[in-house]
């Protein structure tokens, strides 16, 4: 079912920032004074009663054209905006999947694995917010313009991720699948056999802590490879090379060696534009709770990339070290015809000594083949885990708090950036 969600009109403002990204080669740390400015504006403010756990942001198709959708897997519902309502007030409507309490959606791809391939969201819904072994996670297709659903999978362990591709060439999309679980998990693509009536499931990765599986061409061999993050106790990037028909062999693009170190977002883009699919990953999960004590966050934490050879072949490059680090949205921020890139960090208090440095924004410029990395100053805690592009200086941004630990918080939020005058 579904329910109206309103909001009063988007204000833009800005809030303090600046960065350099580069093409790749090489990192610096902050230089100079900031000449950007950032603001965060509040969409939906959060209850004075409930902290805001948003999941998941992202921008998917709907009735009324492209729309934003964001994830409230605590509150069983996830909730879809035109992206042309917010230009004068974004307009919500809330679904919520189940008649009962079971419902948590994290994540929300869109493709054409409904009925007679019709477009469908495709909504992975963990069951099961904390660790658990209870086998209550479940892959459901959602017909937008009908509003009615169907289930390709459930019965199995916490799920996070499917993502549509068609992986055994036969015409028709398939899906990835993340079984994170808790000891019990995989890493999986689930078969279309007939029209998204059956569904096979085909294990790729035995392991729990599957976090992402996305479709991608790596090699350039027009078929679609599978990129996965594993966390948990693994902490792996997996690559699982496709043939053509479905048969993949795997490989590791990066083993961190720490079981503690946090693997928490994965992205691609051709980032040094020279015509391939590049990897970005962060690691900054701290969920867990299991860092040794004297590890500082801030050297363990960051983002790096993958450089792709153009053939499925990387190389490994370190941006920056940060505590937290958990999402980045990718843009060219200053219109000089190179990506940029917004790295967003979540940090949980208690975990580390308090005098522990605390930057929760952290901007990226492309200068001369190097990372030029500005730190924005915040006043207060913003939690926030997941950020997604709305324009090239501005972003959805949202807080997330299942620790009930405060600070300044929204639902949802733009967050706009801008240079100084000079």
């Amino acid at each position: 079912m579904r329910t109206g969600r309103t909001t009063s009109p988007i204000f833009f403002a800005v809030f303090c920032l600046f960065l350099l990204l580069s093409g790749c080669l090489s990192s610096e740390e902050p230089v100079g004074e900031p000449n950007w400015i950032a603001t965060i504006t509040p969409i939906l403010e959060s209850s004075d009663n409930t902290a805001p756990v948003v999941a998941n942001i992202g921008t998917i198709e709907s009735p009324a054209g492209q729309a934003i959708f964001f994830t409230e897997p605590l509150e069983g519902t996830f909730s879809v905006a035109s992206l042309t309502s917010c230009d004068s007030g974004c307009v919500f409507e809330s679904y919520n999947m189940s008649d009962d309490s079971s419902f948590a959606p994290v994540r929300i791809s869109e493709g054409a694995v409904g009925e007679n391939n019709t477009s469908v969201w495709i909504i992975s819904d963990i069951g099961i917010l904390y660790p658990s072994n209870e086998k209550q996670g479940r892959v459901v297709l959602f017909d937008y313009r009908t509003q009615e659903s169907s289930t390709a999978i459930d019965g199995i362990g916490r799920t996070v991720c499917a993502e549509p591709g068609d992986f055994d060439g036969d015409g028709d999309v398939d899906l990835t699948l993340c079984e994170f679980g808790h000891d019990e998990g995989t890493v999986s693509w689930l078969e279309n056999e007939d029209d998204s009536d059956n569904w096979t499931q085909h294990i790729l990765d035995p392991r729990p802590g599957s976090i992402h599986a996305m479709p991608v061409d790596v090699d350039g061999d027009d078929d679609l490879d599978i990129v996965a993050i594993l966390s948990q106790t693994v902490e792996e990037v997996m690559l699982y090379r496709n043939d053509g028909t479905g048969n993949f062999t795997s490989e590791s693009l990066y083993d961190s060696n720490l079981t503690y170190y946090g693997m928490s977002g994965l992205s691609f883009t051709d980032l040094d534009k020279d015509g391939d699919n590049d990897i970005i990953f962060t690691n900054g999960d701290t969920m867990d709770f299991d860092i040794p004590e004297g590890v500082d966050p801030n050297q363990l934490h960051g983002v790096a990339w993958l450089e792709n050879n153009g053939e499925g072949e990387f190389s490994y490059h370190d941006i920056t070290r940060n505590w937290g680090a958990y999402d980045t949205a990718i843009t060219d921020i200053d219109n000089d015809g190179d990506l940029d890139m917004v790295l967003i960090c979540l940090q949980m208090d208690g975990q580390f000594p308090s005098e522990t440095n605390r930057t929760q924004i952290v901007l990226l410029e492309h200068h001369e083949s190097t990372w030029v990395r500005h730190d924005i100053a915040t006043d207060d805690s913003h939690r926030m885990l997941t950020i997604s592009p709305v324009d090239h200086d501005s972003f959805f941004v949202a807080s997330h708090d299942p620790l009930n630990q405060g600070g300044e918080l929204f639902t949802l939020a733009e967050l706009t950036l801008s240079l100084t005058p000079s």
